[in-house]
């Protein structure tokens, strides 16, 4: 009889045996399932988790070196890009304008009764808002529309507080004017007007977000009042401010760092890649979030990993303990059939089969569980889009059933060998 169909004959007749079998494989590939798609998921929060705690550096120009600032262009930033571990950068600039169609919050002009000065408010140049550190810091957050990105031109971002003093709404627009005072080296540019559309809407977290201490801060200085536009628009305004062509960051560049556990080394190598005389610039380090953090979350890291291996080394061995008792309850089955001349090979292939065939069946309805599990845990979780579980992913599967059916060859072939090792009439002699 070939060796497939005494394996049938063997799982159909002792069914108890087989669904205890199937259940333990099933179990085991189960849990195998959802802690490798929980460690890929976590891996992938803990990569996440870096790149928003990362830490960052500022190049800044030194102003008593001649055109200093004028190195820092977008070209430049690429240029710094190129190291992998840079994430992102965000050009600034700062600068003060009128804004004639709005209201700001009352500070120190108000009071005086300047209404001209109480009309003037910081502008803020960004090429990403996402990274201007406000926002980054936590000082700020967007509440409502998107962030600025280095592709707009003509937007901007404004505080809850100056919207709804204002009925302004995403879309709207706005304009800003050059007043005596604001005019920078182009008396020329006076009287000249741009206008913005609103692509956000942010809220201030600051403790100083009203009239500023009893009105002694100026409204320039209260962050409520404060409008981020595009570098694009920036470059714009500032050329009609200095009377030349303006593409440059005025107030330096953030370079935000992927993973901040290399952040002195990425660091290091920029400063050797850099092509600026050293004179001419001085770097500011920030790595203060990673460092608060990094602890737990490798933590965690070594925690998923220890949980993992010990799923995996824990139901292999089960495995190999239950397939070693049952090779132990049937050898006299396997003396009879040395006896009657079948030959070894064939008997591994048999007890090979039986196996591997409940495997199958338990391998092929633990990926429908599993799925229903981590879509439970999705929805537990579904208000944390950082901790949601992602679906099972293929190359996983593969890899469970990779390994689960060579770690269920190794312990059959492990036991079998326990019991052909002896002669056949030893076998049938014993006891056991």
């Amino acid at each position: 009889m070939k060796p497939y169909k005494r394996a049938l004959l063997y799982i159909t007749r002792k069914k108890s045996r087989s669904i205890i079998l199937f259940f333990i494989m099933w179990v085991c590939v189960l849990s195998i399932l959802i802690s490798g798609t929980v460690w890929n998921q976590t891996t992938f929060a803990v990569g996440q988790l870096k790149e928003k705690l990362s830490g960052y550096f500022t190049i800044m120009p030194n102003r008593e070196v001649e055109n200093s600032s004028e190195q820092l262009t977008d070209e430049f930033c690429r240029e710094v890009m190129k190291e992998e571990n840079i994430l992102a950068y965000n050009g600034n600039d700062v600068y003060y304008m009128n804004v004639p169609d709005l209201v700001l919050t009352s500070g120190m002009f108000s009071g005086q009764g300047a209404e001209d000065e109480a009309r003037v408010t910081r502008f803020i140049s960004c090429t990403n808002s996402f990274y201007s550190e406000l926002f980054y810091t936590g000082e700020m957050e967007l509440i409502e529309g998107e962030h600025l990105q280095i592709e707009d031109e003509g937007k901007a971002l404004v505080s809850e507080t100056l919207a709804k003093e204002n009925h302004l709404k995403i879309g709207d627009t706005f304009t800003s004017l050059v007043t005596e005072g604001n005019q920078g080296l182009n008396d020329e540019a006076l009287g000249e007007s741009f206008e913005h559309q609103i692509k956000g809407i942010y809220r201030t977290n600051t403790s100083d977000n009203t009239s500023g201490n009893n009105g002694l801060n100026a409204e320039r200085n209260i962050p409520d009042n404060f409008i981020f536009i595009d570098a694009k628009t920036d470059h714009k305004v500032m050329t009609k401010l200095r009377g030349e062509e303006v593409d440059w960051y005025r107030y330096g560049v953030n370079f935000f760092v992927r993973d901040s556990a290399n952040f002195e080394q990425t660091l290091k190598k920029t400063v050797e890649n850099i092509s600026l005389p050293s004179e001419s610039y001085r770097i500011e380090q920030n790595n203060g979030k990673y460092e608060q953090s990094s602890e737990p979350l490798e933590k965690l890291i070594r925690i998923m990993a220890v949980f993992i291996i010990s799923v995996l080394i824990l139901s292999s061995v089960i495995l190999y303990l239950i397939l070693v008792m049952w090779m132990k309850d049937r050898r006299q089955e396997i003396g009879v059939y040395l006896e009657v001349g079948i030959e070894k090979k064939s008997i591994f292939l048999q007890l090979l089969i039986e196996s591997i065939s409940v495997y199958l069946i338990a391998f092929v309805l633990a990926i429908p569980c599993a799925v229903t599990v981590l879509h439970i845990v999705n929805h537990r979780l579904s208000e944390n889009e950082l901790l949601r579980v992602m679906g099972i992913d293929t190359t996983l599967v593969f890899a469970v059933f990779v390994v689960e059916a060579f770690l269920i060859g190794l312990s059959v072939a492990l036991s079998y060998v326990n019991v052909v090792k002896l002669k056949p009439k030893d076998i049938l002699s014993s006891n056991e």
